[in-house]
């Protein structure tokens, strides 16, 4: 009787699982404990139920040798000596069918009338949590503002990611100038800072008047302080660096040194 409640325990919980898409956290919420529970139970009785049926039907051995003879079926066909038994499935069998029945209905309806394993729902409330954790992290982490950006190595390559995503179009993948100004030469449409660093991520954040195609991308919250932060560490960088492009685009704007 326990193997067959373990058994059984474990094959309610695999079905969960398979149905869940092995997300685990499911097999803590209210309606699936009480799933466990009432399947368990049901287990329990039917289980009760086969040992007194059994212990009334055998009081003695003889009454248990003419059951199963009489228990014992054939159908009335076979080919050389062979006969095809007619007998019933086992119990664990049958009652798994009915386990599965159970599952199945109580899942149908928590689908359609609950917010339970719905798609829809679980896409909301995840959604809601990753904005939760990413308010959190900025608490601790705080975005960086024209006060407080400054030139960091570190930030080099992952500026680099960000400004092939976001940049490269207008502004040429090394940076030379597309329909965007060349951003590694020493001439400058939107000049408001003293510092380079801060001038361009002012640009960034509160975008060109003189250029509408350039939005307001940090203002707008398109992209966060941090990663702005990031593209002018990049931008910085290619501009200082040596190696500039083979093809720039002609020199726009005014010719301001910026440190």
């Amino acid at each position: 009787m326990l193997r067959k409640l373990f058994f059984s325990l474990i094959i309610i919980i695999f079905i969960f699982s398979v149905f869940l898409e092995c997300d685990f956290d499911y097999l803590k919420h209210p309606l699936s404990i009480w799933i466990y529970i009432i399947s368990l139970l049901l287990i329990i009785i039917s289980s009760f139920l086969e040992e007194i049926l059994r212990f009334l039907r055998f009081k003695n051995q003889l009454s248990k040798k003419k059951f199963y003879e009489k228990k014992i079926k054939t159908i009335n066909h076979g080919f050389d000596g062979i006969l095809e038994l007619d007998n019933k499935i086992p119990k664990w069998w049958q009652q798994l069918f009915y386990i599965t029945i159970v599952i199945s209905i109580i899942y149908f309806c928590s689908f359609f009338f609950t917010n339970f394993a719905n798609p829809q729902f679980e896409y909301k409330r995840a959604y809601k949590n990753q904005l939760k954790k990413i308010k959190e992290f900025e608490k601790k982490q705080p975005q960086a503002s024209i006060e407080t950006v400054k030139f960091d190595k570190k930030f080099i390559n992952d500026g680099k990611k960000l400004f092939n995503e976001n940049c490269a179009t207008c502004h040429n993948i090394d940076g030379g100038g597309n329909i965007g100004p060349n951003l590694t030469d020493d001439y400058w449409i939107n000049h408001k800072e003293k510092t380079l660093i801060k001038n361009v991520f002012s640009i960034i954040w509160n975008g060109s008047k003189k250029n509408k195609v350039m939005r307001a991308f940090g203002a707008s919250g398109e992209i966060k302080g941090n990663d702005i932060q990031k593209l002018s560490s990049y931008i910085y960088f290619i501009n200082k660096n040596n190696n500039k492009p083979k093809n720039p685009k002609f020199p726009e704007g005014d010719k301001i040194i910026l440190e």
